[in-house]
């Protein structure tokens, strides 16, 4: 979705991007019946139709729909806010319980309308992500030329605004991750909350982290970064990964590969905790994936494609030989094997 066309940037004085959006039952629950729609089937030409035209048909849509994406990506924390039970029923599959199709829809749209004040600091994020000029939805993947010398490249989950000032260009990135490849020796200006950075001829990503930290990561050329709320500049050379909080450096170590993995199609663990890798993983799917505490630091190894995570969780499965416990796509979890009598 481009919405860079008639949209301004949202900024600091706009005072309506935290109000609480007027949802109504019927509007929850037609985004969860999307919602539903699209982790148990892929969607025809007719329907992905329908699906826009809901989609565009009224402001508040586009909103629900965020929301609705903001549910299934945090169900875990949904489980320990809310009423568990109605949680974990909102999530059987019909053939479950006897729970039906419409009675699911209705108990997710509960969840959606009921949590509505818990996500008051995220709303703001959500308008500011209506409004981003480039956005990503869960495992999706999106490469813009913005000229033939600077490309984009945005992983799951991201939202990036693009401005061309005084000939130069100017990049925020406002969620997730994205790949910056230029070829032009014209400065190239980007930040984020926590840090400003500018480059020339350079390939490099930046990624957003929940907790508040920016990663930089170059694969060639070179690049100058500042933290917000320091006055100093780090150059990162190619082969060198940083993270900066807004007063400073954090870490910096080595590169180990010479592109991004996800940028390829695939997710590569060296030796990761389990529930790292699979807070990883997560990254590219609805729902709650999550491990047994005693498994958590189980190491992963492997080089594994993005295209399929229900198969990457089998396979790691199979490796560590664990169980996976599935209630739906949505909620899977990995626990020791059964013991056998």
């Amino acid at each position: 979705m481009h919405a860079g066309d008639g949209i301004p940037l949202m900024t600091a004085s706009t005072k309506t991007v935290a109000r609480e959006p007027s949802l109504t039952p019927k509007m929850c629950e037609e985004a969860m019946e999307w919602w539903l729609d699209m982790q148990e089937a892929n969607l025809d030409s007719t329907a992905q139709a329908a699906f826009m035209a809901w989609r565009s048909a009224h402001p508040l849509h586009e909103l629900a729909w965020e929301k609705a994406l903001v549910l299934g990506e945090q169900l875990d924390s949904l489980r320990s806010r809310g009423d568990p039970g109605l949680a974990r029923r909102a999530l059987l599959l019909p053939a479950q319980e006897g729970l039906s199709r419409r009675r699911a829809i209705k108990g997710l749209a509960l969840l959606l309308s009921a949590s509505t004040g818990a996500w008051m600091a995220r709303d703001s994020e959500m308008v500011s992500r209506i409004s981003a000029d480039y956005t990503t939805g869960v495992g999706e993947q999106r490469r813009v030329a913005l000229t033939s010398e600077l490309s984009v490249e945005l992983n799951t989950r991201s939202a990036l605004n693009a401005r061309q000032t005084d000939q130069r260009w100017r990049l925020r990135l406002l969620s997730g991750e994205v790949l910056i490849d230029t070829a032009s020796n014209q400065t190239l200006f980007i930040d984020t909350a926590q840090i400003q950075a500018q480059a020339s001829s350079a390939r490099f990503t930046v990624r957003l982290f929940d907790n508040g930290s920016t990663q930089l990561a170059v694969y060639r050329g070179s690049l100058q970064a500042s933290p917000t709320q320091a006055g100093t500049w780090s150059a990162l050379q190619a082969g060198q990964v940083a993270r900066f909080g807004p007063l400073g450096m954090l870490d910096q170590r080595a590169l180990q590969a010479d592109a991004p993995a996800w940028a390829e199609g695939m997710i590569v663990a060296n030796g990761q905790p389990l529930q790292a890798f699979l807070a990883e993983l997560g990254r590219y799917r609805h729902g709650h994936l999550g491990c047994a505490p005693a498994l958590a630091n189980l190491r992963v190894w492997g080089t594994y494609p993005l295209a399929d995570s229900d198969q990457v969780i089998d396979a790691v499965a199979h490796t560590l030989k664990l169980d996976v416990q599935r209630f739906t796509r949505l909620w899977v979890n990995l626990r020791p094997l059964p013991a056998t009598v």
